[in-house]
């Protein structure tokens, strides 16, 4: 009995660790509003970047690609903006130094490594680096699909070139593994405790 209980248990884990991420990951074709973060590359820390973007982003699926828009604060700073495939500006509004971009993604469960430039003049602070988008599609329900409607008519603009930056993710829900593991460790000691009191 105990073997079959164990046997249940890491199957379950093994096919939960694999099946769960790609499950919830999916957005259905539609718009939709995506929370997401800036972060430093190979990273889950904010890059400093993640203050110039404004959330949640606008994402518009169709046949399993996924158009994102989002918007860039202090876009007069920022002078290159260049994700895999390059990103085209929608809008731009100088009086409020926004400009709306968008740009094309396979996979959202994979942190969109996009090159950027700063150019702030008047502090001669010129730098370029690279940052990854991570939306958070997980936690992307079916109440978030929106109509789409701008504020703003868009004039589309020249594209950027295209960059080859590696995607790297992982989406692998550790908390969810490590109770399983400690539900199964509780259980095989519970067993073993019993066992000895038997004898």
């Amino acid at each position: 009995m105990k073997k079959i209980m164990m046997l249940v248990v890491l199957v379950s884990m093994f096919v939960l660790n694999i099946a769960l991420p790609q499950a919830s990951a999916q957005l259905a074709d539609g718009t939709h509003s995506v929370k997401y973060q800036v972060n430093k590359p190979d990273s889950s820390s904010a890059s400093i970047a993640n203050d110039y973007f404004v959330k949640p982003a606008k994402v518009t699926v169709k046949n399993g690609t996924a158009t994102v828009q989002i918007t860039l604060k202090n876009s007069a700073w920022i002078t290159k903006f260049q994700p895999p495939g390059g990103a085209s500006v929608v809008s731009e509004d100088k009086s409020a130094d926004t400009r709306v971009v968008q740009f094309t993604v396979k996979d959202l469960t994979k942190p969109v490594v996009t090159s950027m430039k700063i150019d702030i003049d008047d502090i001669n602070y010129h730098h370029e680096y690279s940052v990854s988008l991570v939306f958070e599609v997980a936690s992307t329900g079916s109440s978030t699909v929106t109509q789409a409607h701008d504020t703003k008519s868009p004039t589309p603009t020249t594209t950027e070139s295209q960059v080859s930056n590696p995607q790297t993710s992982d989406a692998t829900p550790y908390l969810f593994i490590v109770a399983l593991l400690g539900s199964a460790f509780l259980l095989y000691r519970n067993k073993l405790q019993t066992k000895s009191e038997d004898l």
